[in-house]
């Protein structure tokens, strides 16, 4: 074996791959965000209107 000139470390280029597994964690976390956008939304929008469940 052979060592690398200064030239060639510097072309050495590395690569990044995206499993199914990362993809779909991905996707999961979007829903998440997306379902708790929806429900805070939701809770601003019934407490501004007035319309909140009694505790009892």
């Amino acid at each position: 074996m052979r060592e690398l000139t200064v030239k060639e470390l510097k072309e050495i280029k590395g690569g990044i791959s995206l499993s199914a597994s990362v993809i779909n964690y991905v996707g999961d976390l979007i829903e998440i965000l997306i379902s708790a956008g929806r429900k805070l939304g939701s809770s601003i929008r019934r407490i501004g209107s007035g319309n909140i469940c009694p505790l009892e």
